[in-house]
């Protein structure tokens, strides 16, 4: 590799890093640190950033912005990996990805540090003694857990003091929920065995649970304490119901402890979920959103985020199972079995019931990010605030209530077609939707495609502009929203008014034509509205080009100022995501109408070989289809790219 251009300050730093482990900062021109990284020898992996070579995204950017680096040398890579841990909760560098809540997350304290232990919670992690379950994401399911760990037994939950007892118990004790360590109507001993029995219980140490109070129902029966005897069994009936719904079955692994990890990511959005297993059943299931740049690789993504969730966590499990292989595993898993004091696998499963698992997970990190995403899609006030960013941003002259979006598909220029989705008053208007077929065309021509598409949407528009002129009022017009005025939050409900087209048909006019592309794809739609007469300010256009995210604007050589996290760009996303979807279904459709044996045999590089191969592992197309990209790739003589073509395909 050739080296870059870098400043003699760091061309001199460089010489001199050390080839030990450690920790890598680099900065900014101000001071501020931009990234922590660790590394098993510090100069080459330094020096890698001030070469040339094919570096993602992500790093690219970093790049772009270093001006400074330090160095701290460790005695081994896992040194480095926990001052790494602390030096990212520290400093919070804008290139490591993190938990996106900037706040703690809270804990289940038993404090078994004193005489009579309380059970609550907590967003502090101290070393004092106590016991700590969590974190805990949400917090209904918090509040559910510790309802039904206090039904099942009666500890305290107040912080009175307890050096002496007091005359009266408070209610707690009369519904069940207390003993009343408070007035001595236990003794020590018998109240640490409820507590106990509660951290065990938190543990997933069920089996023992259930054995353990088994014995004191037939002990307090013996001991004709019917009543005693029936509170017994009936916690240990809602016990065993709890653990029915949470079984997970794992034949070979029935009393195993693992931690399951499952990602799902939507452009800068991203989830992790996160189940606990003990003792084989589900005792947990988290969701952490996390701050991603949209530069980072899945990979690099995972692995940031389980070194932070162990660095939180309070239990770590003999078993880690994630849905991608991990950079560093040996150094992730000798960190983990220095947190759990005995041996940590951390394991990516390939097959059987381990993989259903992570699957499992991932969906579940899906659904989630999908029902987080629809439901903003549906908040008006968070449209109404996209709506006038976007106005904005782009410089419209009216706010954007009707917005079309263009999107081409096709597999190596056969059966090429195009798609209209229309947003109005940022929701999905179906019925509004239109399909097209790319006619005369010979081979891949995307801007070609696009321009004949565009050409027949707006003919129509421009004869239904021509035969309303003259009328006295045409239906189009809206008073105009002027934007420099407008204010989002005690604006009118967008459903008090109707989108700018009105009702009709083709010859509704788009406040805002949004195409999937670049600066070429802009051109050729400016192309198609000058041909045809069509006023570029009565159509106002952008293009959102796909690999950085990015909108452009005709007359304007940089990117739109919408921010990686604005309202305004995730809806436009949203729009465009739709046309693609909608393009690649009709798609799909036509494919099927020809007769086409496969989806497989219109797929460039699957040959009969691949296709049987592919079929063989999953069995259906179905099942090609929900498996991940990365399964897929795993197939004997597929890479990532045919898997990627076939998961587009599919």
């Amino acid at each position: 590799m050739v080296r870059v251009n870098a400043s003699p300050k760091i061309e001199g730093k460089l010489a001199k890093v050390s080839r030990k482990p450690g920790v890598y900062l680099m900065r900014d021109s101000v001071g501020r640190v931009l990234y922590v990284g660790k590394a098993r020898s510090l100069r080459p992996r330094v020096r890698s950033y001030f070469r040339r070579g094919d570096h993602t995204f992500k790093t690219q950017s970093l790049i772009a912005r270093i001006a400074d680096f330090d160095v701290i040398v460790t005695d081994s890579e896992v040194e480095a990996l926990l001052l790494e841990t602390n030096l990212i909760k520290e400093h919070k560098p804008r290139f490591n990805v993190t938990f996106r809540d900037d706040k703690q997350y809270p804990y289940i304290k038993v404090t078994v540090n004193e005489v009579y232990p309380r059970v609550g919670t907590t967003r502090r992690l101290l070393k004092d003694g106590a016991l700590y379950f969590g974190p805990y994401t949400s917090g209904k399911s918090l509040r559910q857990t510790l309802k039904l760990l206090n039904r099942l037994f009666p500890y305290r939950t107040c912080n009175i003091d307890m050096s002496r007892p007091i005359p009266r118990p408070c209610l707690k004790y009369d519904i069940g929920l207390c003993n009343a360590p408070c007035t001595r109507a236990v003794s020590v001993e018998e109240y640490s065995v409820v507590v106990d029995g509660a951290v065990r219980f938190l543990r997933g140490e069920h089996k023992e649970v259930v054995h353990q109070l088994t014995e004191q129902m037939w002990t307090a029966s013996a001991a004709e304490r019917f009543e005693q005897a029936a509170l017994i069994r009936d916690r240990l009936t809602a016990i065993e119901t709890v653990l029915e719904k949470q079984k997970v079955s794992d034949p070979g692994d029935r009393d195993g402890q693992m931690d399951i990890f499952g990602v799902a990511r939507h452009q800068r959005s991203a989830i992790a979920t996160v189940f606990q297993v003990r003792g084989g059943k589900m005792i947990g299931n988290q969701n952490y959103w996390l701050a991603v740049t949209g530069e980072e690789t899945d990979v690099e993504m995972l692995d940031d985020f389980v070194r932070e969730y162990y660095d939180r966590a309070s239990d770590v499990p003999r078993l880690v199972l994630v849905p991608q292989e991990l950079s560093h595993v040996d150094v992730l898993q000798a960190w983990l079995t220095s947190l759990r004091g005995s041996k940590v696998v951390l394991h990516r499963p390939q097959r059987g019931s381990k993989r259903r698992f992570v699957d499992m997970a991932s969906r579940n990190a899906f659904e989630t990010l999908q029902l987080e995403r629809d439901s903003w899609l549906h908040s008006e006030d968070k449209l109404r605030q996209a709506l006038f960013e976007i106005g904005s941003a782009l410089e419209l002259p009216r706010l954007p209530r009707r917005i079309e979006c263009y999107d081409i598909s096709h597999i190596q220029g056969s059966l090429v077609v195009g798609s209209l989705v229309v947003f109005e008053d940022g929701i999905a208007k179906k019925s509004k939707y239109r399909r097209f077929k790319v006619r005369g065309l010979a081979g891949n021509d995307d801007f070609a495609s696009l321009r004949q598409v565009l050409r027949r949407r707006f003919r129509r528009y421009s004869q239904a502009e021509v035969s309303s002129e003259g009328s006295q009022s045409n239906g189009f017009e809206l008073p105009i929203v002027d934007l420099r005025s407008f204010d989002p939050a005690n604006s009118l409900p967008l459903a008090s008014g109707s989108a700018s087209s009105g009702d009709k048909g083709w010859g509704a006019r788009p406040d805002l034509v949004l195409i999937d592309g670049g600066k070429g794809q802009l051109s050729s739609v400016l192309e198609v509205l000058d041909d045809l007469g069509v006023n570029r300010s009565a159509v106002p256009v952008a293009a959102i080009a796909k690999r950085r995210e990015e909108i452009f604007v005709p007359g304007k050589r940089d990117a739109a100022p919408l921010p990686c996290d604005s309202k305004g760009l995730h809806l436009l996303q949203n729009i465009r995501d739709e046309a693609h979807r909608f393009a690649v279904g009709f798609h799909v459709k036509l494919r099927t109408a020809r007769g086409t044996v496969s989806v497989l045999d219109d797929i460039p590089g699957i040959g009969s070989k691949r296709k049987r191969n592919l079929l063989r592992a999953f069995g259906s197309l179905k099942k090609m289809k929900e498996a991940s990209l990365e399964q897929v790739a795993t197939v004997d003589g597929m890479n990532r790219q045919l898997a990627k073509a076939v998961k587009e395909a599919l």
